[in-house]
């Protein structure tokens, strides 16, 4: 599967099946505890399957559950799809991301930041009852023996408004273990090797992530900001199960901190 919390590489391995059980429990910030927001879990069910060494496709659901009061809410899906430019490895091997979502304003799960937590501007118009947003990436990715490096740039555009939102991801992994970078692909964790030794760290890696603001405010002001700094490591549980286990720490004071879970199988 995937090498990062948050971060896209550029891995595509035609054939590739696999499912991913993604958990966050979230202690939200000053901001958004003043707002009446308290801890939560929420999480993302994402089924991958790669058409070709270029081209692969994940639809995604996600809900969340209130830790104190118990309450939980399905809060809708996502269509992605990515595709390689080049099927040989070039230098930043060039990657494209799209990405439908349907969503609850509530929704919670935190698969990426961008825009304002707190607008330098004032808001205008009534919160429609579905966020309809198309997010779009250019995910830049380059292997070097066991290490990787890679960087995304976010675009999140309201089909509602036509404003577009901001961010950023940059990370870097190194796969632990013989042999360079497996061609599996790239959100969270190393790919599942088979005949490898259960309960066997695979990967440890660092992400750093934010916004950017919107195309009504471009900046970079941390303070109305979300942005995080996330260790992760990841372990075989078997021949085909993977656990990846992250941190991510918030370095503003509108950023949250959370601990970030993912259960993948591949097939």
């Amino acid at each position: 599967m995937h090498h990062y919390g948050t971060t896209y590489t550029h891995h595509i391995e035609e054939g590739e099946t696999g499912v991913m059980l993604l958990t966050d429990f979230t202690s939200p910030s000053k901001p958004k505890r003043d707002e009446g927001l308290g801890d939560y879990l929420s999480q993302m069910l994402m089924v991958e399957y790669a058409v070709s060494d270029q081209l692969a496709f994940e639809p995604m659901v996600e809900w969340f559950q209130d830790v104190e009061t118990g309450e939980g809410k399905f809060t809708g899906f996502r269509l992605e799809g990515r595709y390689k430019l080049f099927k040989e490895e070039v230098p930043l091997n060039p990657t494209l991301y799209f990405e439908y979502e349907d969503l609850d304003p509530e929704t919670r799960f935190k698969m990426e930041v961008s825009g304002w937590v707190l607008p330098p501007y004032t808001e205008s118009g009534k919160e429609p009852n579905r966020e309809k947003i198309l997010e779009s990436r250019l995910i830049l990715s380059q292997d070097c023996d066991r290490w990787n490096v890679a960087a995304n740039w976010l675009n999140e555009t309201d089909l509602h408004t036509g404003s577009t939102a901001f961010g950023y991801m940059l990370g870097t992994s190194y796969r632990l273990g013989g042999g360079e970078y497996a061609r599996h692909s790239g959100h969270q964790g190393a790919a599942v090797a088979h005949h490898a030794a259960p309960f066997s760290a695979t990967s440890l890696g660092v992400e750093l992530y934010g916004a950017l603001g919107d195309s009504h405010r471009f900046a970079l002001r941390p303070a109305r900001q979300e942005h995080y700094l996330q260790p992760s490591i990841n372990f075989h549980l078997g021949e085909h199960t993977m656990l990846g286990l992250g941190f991510a720490f918030g370095l503003s004071r509108s950023s949250d901190d959370m601990v970030r879970l993912a259960l993948m199988w591949e097939f």
